[in-house]
């Protein structure tokens, strides 16, 4: 029995800004391309998120939803989680304290971690 989602998780690191979210789009378009329509983003070693980058992430996860997919994220330190509360953004998303929690919630066991070749 095949997995009906296929699901990729993006490890985050340091400090989210408009550069690394222009990498994030980048993933969900590759990800659209191969037919693999839920991420995960973890957010385990993220230090800070620019605030003025959250509209970007709740776009990217309307054109994945747009494709029957859904982007959530995973192991928010309660102050990056504070910066989506103030933006009012946090209820956009489904928020999970593990990433293998987040996979579950896909349907799935485990999520990919590397993008197939050629995308």
């Amino acid at each position: 029995m095949t997995e009906k989602v296929k699901v990729y998780q993006m490890n985050l690191d340091g400090e989210i800004d408009a550069r690394k979210v222009a990498e994030i789009n980048r993933v969900v378009g590759q990800l659209i391309k191969g037919e693999m329509y839920g991420l995960i983003l973890n957010f385990e070693a993220v230090e800070h998120i620019n605030f003025a980058t959250l509209p970007s992430l709740v776009e990217e996860k309307k054109r994945l939803q747009a494709f029957g997919g859904d982007l959530r994220l995973a192991c928010l330190s309660d102050y990056v989680k504070n910066i989506f509360k103030t933006t009012n953004i946090l209820e956009e998303f489904q928020v999970f304290d593990s990433a293998q929690q987040a996979a579950k919630s896909f349907g799935v066991t485990k999520p990919v971690m590397s993008l197939p070749l050629g995308l």
